[in-house]
């Protein structure tokens, strides 16, 4: 998304989005984190793993139970954490998802209330050429059943609106007063 595009979007959805962004490299710097912690646990395992496995060959039936007990414990620590590391990293995999999918359903928001806003400009600028007495141009609405009725509905409020003009041009007051009408135009200038 440009910058321009960007300073275009309601106010909500600006502020929306750069909290969604600021969350996700928040998040993508956590889960590196995590991972960095997760190799940095595995490598400890596997260090005390290897410890223990030479120290059970070297000593052949001479084993020391304390220091193999101190060996194993290590080793069953290093697992707890190696655990509880990929607990974490798949509690943060799942947020991430959440954020994504929320991500998701504000683009396609933004992008239904961008097609709200461009239909009300056309109409906008259907009922100033109405106004000024130009013809409106035949627009095709995409088909759908809403769509059809919100545009029969905006078509009889312009029909609606040209009768008023219309009455209004056609009363007395409107007739009488034209010539001042007139002066201001020209003054206006």
């Amino acid at each position: 998304m440009t910058d321009r595009e960007f300073s275009t979007l309601p106010g909500p959805v600006r502020a929306e989005l750069t909290r969604l962004r600021a969350e996700r490299e928040v998040y993508t710097a956590e889960r590196e984190r995590l991972r960095t912690e997760l190799a940095e646990t595995e490598a400890k395992l596997a260090e005390v793993t290897g410890e223990r496995d030479e120290l059970a060959e070297t000593l052949n039936g001479e084993r020391s139970e304390a220091h193999l007990a101190s060996l194993t414990r290590r080793a069953e620590e290093a697992e707890v954490q190696a655990r509880e590391k990929s607990a974490e990293a798949e509690a943060l995999r799942q947020e991430t998802t959440a954020a994504r999918a929320e991500r998701d359903t504000l683009r396609a928001e933004l992008s239904d209330l961008r097609g709200e806003r461009d239909r009300l400009r056309l109409t906008l600028l259907d009922a100033e050429l109405s106004l000024a007495g130009q013809p409106m141009p035949v627009r095709r609405a995409p088909a759908g059943p809403e769509d059809e009725e919100r545009a029969a509905q905006l078509a009889a409020e312009v029909a609606e609106l040209a009768n008023e003009l219309e009455a209004t041009k056609a009363t007395i007051s409107w007739r009488v007063t034209a010539p001042l009408r007139a002066v201001r135009k020209r003054t206006a200038r």
